[in-house]
């Protein structure tokens, strides 16, 4: 039984670099298709029901002989076999909502966009009734298309059946060790703790924008609305293009980072048609190949962006090149987004503001305080996500189901959804979770470095050596274990909200 698993460490190297190419190609914009099935073909171990019991026996053996580094690596390969049988089932689907995608030709007033241009277009719509319209178009595309979408949610229900679980929940539970319905509890404690301080700064974000503009129940905001203000388009020429990149590369080589780490990151920010409107890292070998793909703009969310995956990028680019292979490359993926979060929150330091963007100090309050509000309403849509997508998992992708993803985005966001992106508005494995569980432990994190190193640790050359210290770890300790390693408790959602909250009503 362990000839498959040998196997798999053997190639596990060269086939997440062939998936991070393919991935890299697709989402910079020189290929339309994303052709992950021929992978699949080429790889066929890692996606096989028997790799998938080989690691469950060798992981019952380690936890025998208490090896606790022995433990580890097959918990993270035996959860990445899990999820490439899933993505194998799901491959042929994949690759024709890419192929959709990528060739959609929607009608919006006088012009005809792909979906991908809509998406990235209309949160910086400023005319509210084309937002609508686009909005509207967008969704009526999904709604008849959800056929497609449906395909891919199918074949993760069927990976439980081929891998011997009773359910999808379950087989996810037993992969990751987190407990959705835990989590979920704590979500809805987020939700109530969190809806007072979200809805009086939304309805004066509403009226900035517009000023009849107005939140649900009594007014007519739309989720593009939401999606608008959190732009914060107000404060834009605060955030010019041409300041914002240098102002991060300048604050990494203050704090001791290098922004392309000696060459072990290649930043793609050529303008290409087809290319991702929002920033993202691939993994081509970790830790010395990664690539940062992004478009250069202004505004203070693109700004964050940029920030989250040059966390991702530079928490890769420090793991440990000798650790073995799985530390390298797999992880607990809510310590990764944490350390993105991380840097991505340095948006709500009214210092970090004025040093690196020159900001004046009643502006760097204000645009840190809008901060909290966009990182807000995410977390609370993602609350909200996480109830619908546990529905999603145990009832399938019925039609049915876009009236539960309404009325859970209508309550968190306080704005009305279209019922088309029930099916789109979902990230594969239950993803939700592992960012809910990023931004608890992301709140420890900042605590921690505060409190070590004061508030403007982000230039303190102590405190980047003590993050790297645990960029270095690669996949070594899941979020639980990190929350109570450098806090001495658990994680606990509803500090993530509350953090927010104490800065939205300063």
């Amino acid at each position: 039984m362990d000839r498959p698993l040998h196997s798999v460490r053997t190639r596990l190297d060269d086939f997440l670099a062939e998936l991070a190419t393919l991935q890299y190609r697709h989402g910079a914009g020189f290929t339309a298709d994303l052709p992950v099935t021929r992978l699949y073909a080429d790889f066929p171990e890692l996606s096989a029901p028997d790799t998938f019991a080989a690691a469950s026996e060798a992981l019952a053996k380690a936890k025998t002989r208490a090896e606790p580094l022995a433990i580890r690596r097959t918990e993270l390969l035996r959860e990445l076999i899990a999820t490439q049988v899933e993505d194998g089932l799901a491959a042929r689907a994949r690759e024709a909502i890419a192929s959709l995608e990528a060739r959609s030709a929607i009608p919006v007033d006088d012009q005809t966009l792909g979906l991908g241009s809509i998406l990235a277009q209309l949160p910086r719509e400023s005319d509210r009734v084309r937002r609508g319209l686009m909005e509207r178009a967008a969704g009526n595309f999904l709604w008849e298309n959800r056929g497609r979408y449906g395909d891919r949610h199918e074949a993760a229900l069927r990976v439980a059946e081929r891998l011997g679980a009773s359910n999808y929940l379950a087989l996810r539970q037993d992969v990751t060790g987190i407990d959705t319905a835990k989590l979920a509890e704590a979500a809805e404690e987020t939700l109530r703790r969190t809806e007072d301080a979200y809805r009086d700064v939304l309805g004066y974000a509403l009226r900035k924008l517009e000023p009849n503009l107005r939140a649900l129940p009594g007014g007519d905001a739309r989720r593009h609305d939401v999606q608008a203000t959190m732009r914060v388009p107000w404060m834009e020429p605060h955030f010019r293009r041409e300041d914002t990149f240098p102002a991060v590369t300048r604050w990494l080589g203050d704090w001791g980072f290098h922004p392309n780490a000696a060459g072990r990151i290649l930043i793609d920010d050529e303008e290409r048609p087809g290319k991702a409107a929002r920033p993202f890292v691939v993994a081509v070998r970790v830790p010395s190949e990664l690539r940062l793909v992004l478009q250069r703009q202004g505004g203070m969310e693109p700004l964050g962006s940029f920030l989250h995956e040059m966390g991702h990028a530079q928490h890769l680019a420090h793991v440990d090149d000798d650790a073995p292979v799985e530390l390298r490359r797999l992880a607990d993926a809510s310590v990764t987004e944490a350390y993105a979060t991380t840097f991505e929150r340095l948006l709500l330091s009214p210092g970090w503001l004025k040093r690196y963007l020159g900001l004046p100090s009643s502006t760097a309050q204000d645009a840190a305080r809008m901060a909290a509000f966009q990182a807000l309403a995410v977390l609370r849509r993602h609350c909200a996500k996480l109830g619908y997508e546990l529905s999603l998992a145990t009832r399938g992708p019925s039609p049915d189901l876009a009236d539960e993803y309404v009325v859970g985005q209508r309550r968190a966001l306080f704005a009305e959804a279209h019922r088309g992106f029930f099916l789109h508005d979902v990230d594969p494995q239950l993803y939700v979770a592992r960012y809910l569980r990023a931004w608890a432990l992301e709140t420890r994190l900042t605590a921690s470095m505060t409190e070590r190193f004061d508030d403007d640790f982000w230039r303190n050359p102590s405190a980047r050596s003590w993050l790297q210290g645990l960029f270095k770890r690669g996949g070594q300790t899941d979020a639980e274990g990190l929350a109570t390693e450098i806090s001495g408790t658990p994680l606990a959602l509803p500090e993530a909200g509350a953090r927010l909250v104490a800065i939205l009503n300063r």
